[in-house]
């Protein structure tokens, strides 16, 4: 069931805005020249929140260990990994995110 995140308008091309839905923490992020995408908040390496990572509009870096995420969520500096997706729509101006099955990655590293 899609839930309302944030209003269209607080989103910003190359920019991400931190959500949190059905208590789950996420980003939506808005590639350069792509359309605005929802991605776990929590870095798959070390769960750490990806609140304050820097994105430059293709790549976002968690601040903790500077694993780099590109625009499709795979993880290109770091081990191989991926941030999961939600779907997400636009409509009448609101921004809605579904969380239903969908789980956030996590790696391994014992």
């Amino acid at each position: 069931m899609y839930t309302k995140a944030c209003d269209e308008s607080e989103l910003r091309e190359g920019k991400y805005e931190v959500v949190a839905v059905n208590r789950t923490l996420m980003l939506v992020v808005w590639p350069t020249g792509a359309q605005p995408r929802a991605f776990q908040g929590m870095c798959p390496h070390a769960r750490e929140p990806l609140a304050d990572a820097r994105f430059d509009g293709k790549t976002l870096t968690c601040a903790h260990h500077d694993w780099e995420f590109d625009s499709n969520g795979n993880c290109i500096k770091g081990k191989h990994c991926t941030l999961a997706e939600y779907p997400l729509k636009i409509e009448n101006g609101e921004v809605l995110i579904d969380t239903d099955g969908v789980s956030a990655n996590y790696l391994n590293l014992n």
